[in-house]
Protein backbone atom coordinates (compact mmCIF):
# COMPACT_ATOMS: atom_id res chain seq x y z
CA UNK A 1 0.00 0.00 0.00
CA UNK A 2 2.99 2.47 0.71
CA UNK A 3 4.67 1.84 -2.24
CA UNK A 4 1.25 2.40 -4.17
CA UNK A 5 0.63 5.27 -2.73
CA UNK A 6 3.76 7.11 -3.10
CA UNK A 7 2.84 6.31 -6.73
CA UNK A 8 0.03 8.38 -7.04
CA UNK A 9 1.71 11.05 -5.15
CA UNK A 10 4.74 10.89 -8.38
CA UNK A 11 2.24 10.49 -11.01
CA UNK A 12 -0.08 13.16 -9.50
CA UNK A 13 2.78 15.64 -9.27
CA UNK A 14 3.30 15.13 -13.22
CA UNK A 15 0.10 15.59 -13.95
CA UNK A 16 -0.48 18.88 -12.34
CA UNK A 17 2.70 19.89 -14.29
CA UNK A 18 0.67 18.77 -17.21
CA UNK A 19 -2.60 20.89 -15.88
CA UNK A 20 -0.23 24.09 -15.89
CA UNK A 21 1.22 23.98 -19.48
CA UNK A 22 -3.13 23.29 -20.61
CA UNK A 23 -3.52 26.64 -18.70
CA UNK A 24 -0.84 28.23 -20.38
CA UNK A 25 -2.18 27.22 -23.53
CA UNK A 26 -5.38 28.71 -23.16
CA UNK A 27 -3.77 32.13 -22.88
CA UNK A 28 -1.74 31.68 -26.14
CA UNK A 29 -4.73 33.45 -28.62
CA UNK A 30 -5.60 36.45 -25.89
CA UNK A 31 -4.57 39.60 -27.08
CA UNK A 32 -1.69 40.92 -25.11
CA UNK A 33 -1.93 43.66 -22.76
CA UNK A 34 -1.62 47.28 -25.05
CA UNK A 35 1.52 48.13 -22.83
CA UNK A 36 3.79 45.04 -24.27
CA UNK A 37 2.23 45.07 -27.41
CA UNK A 38 4.51 46.75 -28.81
CA UNK A 39 7.66 44.11 -27.62
CA UNK A 40 7.42 41.76 -31.08
CA UNK A 41 6.18 43.17 -34.44
CA UNK A 42 4.47 40.32 -36.20
CA UNK A 43 7.21 38.71 -37.27
CA UNK A 44 9.21 38.27 -33.81
CA UNK A 45 5.57 37.26 -32.19
CA UNK A 46 5.34 34.63 -34.93
CA UNK A 47 8.56 33.51 -33.86
CA UNK A 48 7.90 33.15 -30.47
CA UNK A 49 4.71 30.94 -31.40
CA UNK A 50 6.77 29.16 -33.25
CA UNK A 51 9.85 28.60 -30.31
CA UNK A 52 6.85 28.09 -27.83
CA UNK A 53 5.26 25.27 -29.56
CA UNK A 54 8.88 23.45 -30.58
CA UNK A 55 9.47 24.14 -26.65
CA UNK A 56 6.46 22.86 -25.15
CA UNK A 57 5.95 19.13 -27.30
CA UNK A 58 10.11 18.72 -26.43
CA UNK A 59 9.27 19.39 -22.55
CA UNK A 60 6.58 17.01 -22.34
CA UNK A 61 8.63 14.24 -24.45
CA UNK A 62 11.47 14.89 -21.98
CA UNK A 63 9.06 14.73 -18.81
CA UNK A 64 6.97 11.64 -20.77
CA UNK A 65 10.57 9.96 -20.77
CA UNK A 66 12.13 10.68 -17.49
CA UNK A 67 8.74 9.53 -15.85
CA UNK A 68 8.17 6.25 -17.63
CA UNK A 69 11.89 5.63 -16.43
CA UNK A 70 11.81 6.83 -12.56
CA UNK A 71 8.88 4.37 -12.66
CA UNK A 72 9.93 2.26 -14.25
CA UNK A 73 13.07 2.20 -11.50
CA UNK A 74 10.85 2.25 -8.47
CA UNK A 75 8.37 -0.31 -9.50
CA UNK A 76 10.67 -2.89 -10.13
CA UNK A 77 13.14 -1.39 -6.79
CA UNK A 78 15.98 -0.74 -9.32
CA UNK A 79 17.57 1.27 -6.35
CA UNK A 80 17.57 -1.17 -3.41
CA UNK A 81 19.12 -4.08 -6.48
CA UNK A 82 21.74 -1.81 -7.41
CA UNK A 83 22.45 -0.75 -3.52
CA UNK A 84 22.36 -4.40 -2.84
CA UNK A 85 25.13 -5.43 -5.52
CA UNK A 86 27.75 -4.39 -3.17
CA UNK A 87 29.55 -6.35 -0.71
CA UNK A 88 31.56 -3.50 1.19
CA UNK A 89 30.39 -1.45 4.35
CA UNK A 90 27.85 0.46 3.53
CA UNK A 91 29.34 4.00 3.79
CA UNK A 92 31.77 2.56 0.35
CA UNK A 93 28.29 0.92 -0.98
CA UNK A 94 27.04 4.40 -0.37
CA UNK A 95 29.59 6.46 -2.23
CA UNK A 96 29.41 3.91 -5.15
CA UNK A 97 25.57 3.90 -5.27
CA UNK A 98 25.08 7.37 -4.91
CA UNK A 99 27.99 7.93 -8.00
CA UNK A 100 26.37 5.39 -10.25
CA UNK A 101 22.85 7.23 -9.64
CA UNK A 102 24.71 10.94 -10.80
CA UNK A 103 26.07 8.98 -13.95
CA UNK A 104 22.88 7.47 -14.40
CA UNK A 105 20.85 10.59 -14.50
CA UNK A 106 24.07 12.80 -16.14
CA UNK A 107 23.80 9.73 -19.17
CA UNK A 108 20.04 10.13 -19.13
CA UNK A 109 20.17 14.23 -19.47
CA UNK A 110 22.67 14.48 -22.38
CA UNK A 111 21.08 13.43 -25.56
CA UNK A 112 17.58 15.84 -24.14
CA UNK A 113 20.30 18.72 -23.53
CA UNK A 114 22.16 17.88 -26.99
CA UNK A 115 18.51 18.58 -28.32
CA UNK A 116 17.36 21.47 -26.78
CA UNK A 117 20.86 23.29 -27.33
CA UNK A 118 22.00 22.24 -30.89
CA UNK A 119 18.49 21.78 -32.65
CA UNK A 120 15.71 23.84 -30.41
CA UNK A 121 18.34 26.22 -29.44
CA UNK A 122 19.82 26.89 -32.23
CA UNK A 123 16.87 27.31 -34.83
CA UNK A 124 15.81 30.20 -33.13
CA UNK A 125 19.79 31.70 -32.79
CA UNK A 126 19.87 30.92 -29.07
CA UNK A 127 22.36 28.93 -28.63
CA UNK A 128 26.34 29.34 -29.04
CA UNK A 129 27.87 26.48 -27.19
CA UNK A 130 30.36 24.20 -28.92
CA UNK A 131 30.80 20.56 -28.44
CA UNK A 132 33.86 20.82 -26.34
CA UNK A 133 31.90 23.04 -24.24
CA UNK A 134 29.20 20.99 -24.14
CA UNK A 135 31.04 17.99 -22.98
CA UNK A 136 33.46 19.78 -20.57
CA UNK A 137 29.72 21.28 -18.86
CA UNK A 138 28.59 18.39 -18.58
CA UNK A 139 32.07 16.48 -16.93
CA UNK A 140 32.28 19.52 -14.76
CA UNK A 141 28.32 19.11 -13.61
CA UNK A 142 28.43 15.47 -13.38
CA UNK A 143 32.09 15.73 -10.61
CA UNK A 144 29.70 19.07 -8.83
CA UNK A 145 26.79 16.65 -8.61
CA UNK A 146 28.79 13.59 -6.83
CA UNK A 147 30.84 15.74 -4.60
CA UNK A 148 28.05 18.04 -3.19
CA UNK A 149 25.98 14.97 -2.85
CA UNK A 150 28.16 12.52 -1.19
CA UNK A 151 28.30 15.53 1.46
CA UNK A 152 24.62 15.89 1.70
CA UNK A 153 23.70 12.55 1.81
CA UNK A 154 26.47 11.16 3.89
CA UNK A 155 26.50 13.83 6.18
CA UNK A 156 22.47 13.71 6.92
CA UNK A 157 23.45 9.61 7.34
CA UNK A 158 26.03 10.43 10.21
CA UNK A 159 24.27 12.76 11.85
CA UNK A 160 21.59 10.57 11.94
CA UNK A 161 23.04 7.50 13.15
CA UNK A 162 25.04 9.50 16.16
CA UNK A 163 22.37 11.67 17.62
CA UNK A 164 18.91 9.74 16.63
CA UNK A 165 16.27 11.61 16.29
CA UNK A 166 18.28 14.39 17.39
CA UNK A 167 20.01 14.64 13.86
CA UNK A 168 16.96 16.56 12.48
CA UNK A 169 17.85 19.34 14.64
CA UNK A 170 21.59 18.98 13.31
CA UNK A 171 20.74 18.47 10.10
CA UNK A 172 18.60 21.32 9.91
CA UNK A 173 21.66 23.72 10.74
CA UNK A 174 23.90 21.76 8.51
CA UNK A 175 21.62 22.24 6.01
CA UNK A 176 21.40 25.90 6.42
CA UNK A 177 24.93 26.40 6.59
CA UNK A 178 25.72 24.33 3.44
CA UNK A 179 23.16 26.75 1.38
CA UNK A 180 24.71 29.87 2.98
CA UNK A 181 27.88 28.22 1.88
CA UNK A 182 26.73 28.20 -1.82
CA UNK A 183 24.99 31.70 -1.74
CA UNK A 184 28.47 33.01 -0.83
CA UNK A 185 30.73 30.74 -2.94
CA UNK A 186 28.10 31.35 -6.05
CA UNK A 187 30.93 32.94 -7.85
CA UNK A 188 33.57 30.61 -7.55
CA UNK A 189 31.25 28.43 -8.54
CA UNK A 190 30.23 30.11 -11.76
CA UNK A 191 34.08 30.56 -12.12
CA UNK A 192 34.36 26.72 -12.95
CA UNK A 193 31.99 27.17 -16.10
CA UNK A 194 32.63 31.04 -17.35
CA UNK A 195 35.42 33.32 -17.31
CA UNK A 196 35.27 36.86 -15.55
CA UNK A 197 37.12 39.72 -17.18
CA UNK A 198 37.40 43.12 -14.83
CA UNK A 199 35.19 45.68 -17.09
CA UNK A 200 37.16 48.13 -18.89
CA UNK A 201 37.42 51.64 -17.96
CA UNK A 202 34.49 53.89 -19.78
CA UNK A 203 31.23 55.03 -19.65
CA UNK A 204 29.68 52.09 -18.71
CA UNK A 205 31.97 51.24 -15.85
CA UNK A 206 32.24 54.89 -14.61
CA UNK A 207 28.58 55.11 -14.72
CA UNK A 208 27.99 52.01 -12.36
CA UNK A 209 30.47 52.87 -9.83
CA UNK A 210 28.83 56.49 -9.18
CA UNK A 211 25.38 54.67 -8.96
CA UNK A 212 27.65 52.55 -6.37
CA UNK A 213 28.56 55.39 -4.77
CA UNK A 214 25.17 57.45 -4.96
CA UNK A 215 23.63 54.44 -2.89
CA UNK A 216 26.96 53.75 -0.61
CA UNK A 217 27.21 50.23 -1.82
CA UNK A 218 31.23 49.21 -1.86
CA UNK A 219 31.74 47.34 -4.55
CA UNK A 220 34.82 44.64 -4.92
CA UNK A 221 35.01 45.05 -8.67
CA UNK A 222 32.96 44.70 -11.82
CA UNK A 223 32.93 41.63 -14.18
CA UNK A 224 31.97 40.67 -17.38
CA UNK A 225 30.99 37.00 -17.99
CA UNK A 226 31.60 35.49 -21.52
CA UNK A 227 28.01 34.57 -21.31
CA UNK A 228 28.03 34.29 -25.59
CA UNK A 229 30.00 31.61 -25.88
CA UNK A 230 26.95 29.48 -24.60
CA UNK A 231 23.82 31.85 -25.75
CA UNK A 232 22.86 35.03 -27.32
CA UNK A 233 20.56 35.76 -24.18
CA UNK A 234 21.57 38.44 -21.57
CA UNK A 235 21.75 38.01 -17.64
CA UNK A 236 23.50 40.16 -15.19
CA UNK A 237 23.76 40.05 -10.53
CA UNK A 238 25.16 41.78 -7.81
CA UNK A 239 26.91 39.21 -5.09
CA UNK A 240 28.34 39.28 -1.58
CA UNK A 241 27.37 40.67 2.15
CA UNK A 242 29.65 44.05 2.29
CA UNK A 243 31.44 44.85 -0.74
CA UNK A 244 29.54 44.15 -3.92
CA UNK A 245 30.72 42.06 -6.57
CA UNK A 246 28.62 42.40 -9.89
CA UNK A 247 28.34 40.33 -12.68
CA UNK A 248 28.08 41.59 -16.38
CA UNK A 249 26.69 39.15 -19.11
CA UNK A 250 28.82 40.12 -22.27
CA UNK A 251 26.04 39.81 -24.31
CA UNK A 252 24.32 42.33 -22.24
CA UNK A 253 27.76 44.82 -22.33
CA UNK A 254 27.39 44.77 -26.36
CA UNK A 255 23.89 44.70 -26.87
CA UNK A 256 22.61 47.22 -24.52
CA UNK A 257 22.60 50.79 -23.99
CA UNK A 258 24.39 51.94 -20.75
CA UNK A 259 21.36 53.84 -19.41
CA UNK A 260 19.55 50.62 -19.83
CA UNK A 261 22.22 48.86 -17.93
CA UNK A 262 22.91 51.37 -15.03
CA UNK A 263 18.61 51.26 -14.74
CA UNK A 264 18.95 47.20 -14.08
CA UNK A 265 21.08 47.94 -11.42
CA UNK A 266 19.10 50.93 -9.75
CA UNK A 267 16.67 48.21 -9.09
CA UNK A 268 19.01 46.08 -8.09
CA UNK A 269 20.43 48.43 -5.14
CA UNK A 270 16.45 48.87 -4.40
CA UNK A 271 17.18 45.41 -3.14
CA UNK A 272 19.67 46.11 -1.42
CA UNK A 273 18.13 49.14 -0.18
CA UNK A 274 14.81 47.58 1.61
CA UNK A 275 16.67 44.60 2.52
CA UNK A 276 15.03 41.87 0.56
CA UNK A 277 17.22 38.94 0.64
CA UNK A 278 17.53 39.13 4.56
CA UNK A 279 13.65 39.71 5.08
CA UNK A 280 12.84 36.65 2.13
CA UNK A 281 15.79 34.13 4.12
CA UNK A 282 13.45 33.49 6.59
CA UNK A 283 10.96 32.28 4.67
CA UNK A 284 13.71 29.55 2.91
CA UNK A 285 14.97 28.86 6.23
CA UNK A 286 11.01 27.61 7.03
CA UNK A 287 10.88 25.46 4.19
CA UNK A 288 14.37 23.68 4.83
CA UNK A 289 13.02 22.84 8.39
CA UNK A 290 9.78 21.26 7.22
CA UNK A 291 11.78 18.73 4.65
CA UNK A 292 14.10 17.80 7.00
CA UNK A 293 11.25 17.15 9.40
CA UNK A 294 9.63 15.42 6.84
CA UNK A 295 13.15 13.15 6.36
CA UNK A 296 13.04 13.19 9.73
CA UNK A 297 10.15 10.92 9.90
CA UNK A 298 10.47 9.10 6.71
CA UNK A 299 13.93 7.73 8.54
CA UNK A 300 11.77 6.69 11.63
CA UNK A 301 9.56 4.85 9.53
CA UNK A 302 11.90 1.47 7.75
CA UNK A 303 8.83 0.18 6.25
CA UNK A 304 8.63 3.08 3.35
CA UNK A 305 12.32 2.06 2.32
CA UNK A 306 11.10 -1.60 2.32
CA UNK A 307 8.55 -0.95 0.19
CA UNK A 308 11.04 -0.56 -2.39
CA UNK A 309 13.03 -3.84 -1.66
CA UNK A 310 15.31 -2.57 1.08
CA UNK A 311 16.33 -4.14 3.85
CA UNK A 312 16.39 -1.28 5.86
CA UNK A 313 16.17 2.77 5.72
CA UNK A 314 18.56 4.13 3.31
CA UNK A 315 19.55 7.37 3.34
CA UNK A 316 19.56 8.42 -0.14
CA UNK A 317 16.52 6.26 -1.59
CA UNK A 318 14.84 8.42 1.68
CA UNK A 319 15.72 11.49 -0.33
CA UNK A 320 13.69 10.59 -3.14
CA UNK A 321 10.73 9.76 -1.60
CA UNK A 322 10.98 13.20 0.04
CA UNK A 323 10.65 14.32 -3.25
CA UNK A 324 7.50 12.11 -4.14
CA UNK A 325 5.70 13.70 -0.95
CA UNK A 326 6.58 16.85 -0.50
CA UNK A 327 5.30 18.43 -3.79
CA UNK A 328 2.37 19.82 -2.73
CA UNK A 329 3.74 21.41 0.27
CA UNK A 330 6.78 22.78 -1.84
CA UNK A 331 4.19 24.47 -4.58
CA UNK A 332 1.88 26.20 -1.30
CA UNK A 333 5.92 27.29 -0.40
CA UNK A 334 6.05 28.16 -3.71
CA UNK A 335 2.75 30.04 -3.85
CA UNK A 336 3.88 32.37 -0.80
CA UNK A 337 7.71 32.75 -1.72
CA UNK A 338 7.22 33.53 -5.06
CA UNK A 339 4.08 36.39 -3.96
CA UNK A 340 6.53 37.91 -1.65
CA UNK A 341 9.10 38.14 -4.32
CA UNK A 342 7.49 40.02 -6.74
CA UNK A 343 5.79 41.99 -4.18
CA UNK A 344 9.72 42.68 -3.77
CA UNK A 345 10.18 43.07 -7.35
CA UNK A 346 7.54 45.92 -7.39
CA UNK A 347 9.64 47.99 -4.33
CA UNK A 348 12.72 47.55 -6.18
CA UNK A 349 11.16 48.71 -9.64
CA UNK A 350 9.51 51.61 -7.85
CA UNK A 351 12.34 52.50 -6.38
CA UNK A 352 14.26 52.10 -9.46
CA UNK A 353 11.57 54.54 -11.36
CA UNK A 354 11.57 57.28 -8.19
CA UNK A 355 15.13 57.88 -8.73
CA UNK A 356 15.42 58.80 -12.48
CA UNK A 357 15.64 55.63 -14.33
CA UNK A 358 11.96 54.72 -15.14
CA UNK A 359 12.07 54.75 -18.63
CA UNK A 360 15.27 53.25 -18.95
CA UNK A 361 14.13 50.55 -17.12
CA UNK A 362 11.28 49.99 -18.89
CA UNK A 363 12.97 49.51 -21.95
CA UNK A 364 15.49 47.08 -20.56
CA UNK A 365 12.52 45.00 -19.78
CA UNK A 366 11.18 45.06 -22.71
CA UNK A 367 14.78 44.31 -24.84
CA UNK A 368 15.43 41.22 -22.68
CA UNK A 369 11.88 39.93 -22.86
CA UNK A 370 12.48 39.98 -26.91
CA UNK A 371 15.66 38.86 -26.97
CA UNK A 372 14.33 35.98 -24.87
CA UNK A 373 11.09 35.12 -26.61
CA UNK A 374 9.63 35.35 -23.62
CA UNK A 375 5.98 34.77 -22.90
CA UNK A 376 3.95 37.90 -22.24
CA UNK A 377 0.57 37.03 -21.33
CA UNK A 378 1.10 33.74 -18.74
CA UNK A 379 -2.22 32.45 -17.64
CA UNK A 380 -2.53 34.27 -13.82
CA UNK A 381 -2.37 31.14 -11.98
CA UNK A 382 0.51 30.13 -13.42
CA UNK A 383 2.74 33.60 -12.46
CA UNK A 384 0.97 33.35 -9.01
CA UNK A 385 2.32 29.98 -8.93
CA UNK A 386 5.72 29.81 -10.86
CA UNK A 387 6.94 33.31 -11.12
CA UNK A 388 8.99 34.62 -8.89
CA UNK A 389 9.00 38.10 -10.83
CA UNK A 390 5.38 39.89 -12.08
CA UNK A 391 4.84 39.69 -15.90
CA UNK A 392 6.14 42.44 -17.90
CA UNK A 393 3.55 44.04 -18.60
CA UNK A 394 2.64 44.17 -14.81
CA UNK A 395 6.32 45.88 -14.21
CA UNK A 396 5.52 48.53 -16.66
CA UNK A 397 1.97 49.48 -15.20
CA UNK A 398 3.76 49.53 -11.72
CA UNK A 399 6.66 51.61 -12.81
CA UNK A 400 4.81 54.21 -14.58
CA UNK A 401 2.34 54.47 -11.51
CA UNK A 402 5.65 54.56 -9.30
CA UNK A 403 7.20 57.59 -11.57
CA UNK A 404 3.88 59.44 -11.03
CA UNK A 405 3.76 59.52 -7.05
Amino acid sequence: MIKILLLISYILENIFDFVLVKLNDSYVKKPLPENVKDVYDEEKYNKWINYRNDTKKFSAFETAVTAAITLVLLIFNIHSKVFNLFGYNRFVNYIIFIAIFALFSTILSIPFEYYSNFVIEKKYGFNKTSIKTFILDIIKGFLISVILSLLLFLGVMLLFEKFGNLGILFTIIAVIVFNIFIALFSLTFLKIFNKFTSLEDGELRQGLTLLCEKYNVKIKDIYVMDASKRTTRANAFCTGLVKKTISLDDNLVNNYSTDKIIAVFAHEFGHAKYKHTLRSVWFSFLRIIILIVSLGVILNIPEICQAFGFDDVNYYFAFTVLTMISWPVSRVFDLFSNMISRKFEYQADAFAAKEGYGESLIGALKQLSKDALSNLNPHPFVVKLEYSHPTLSQRIEAIRNAKKD
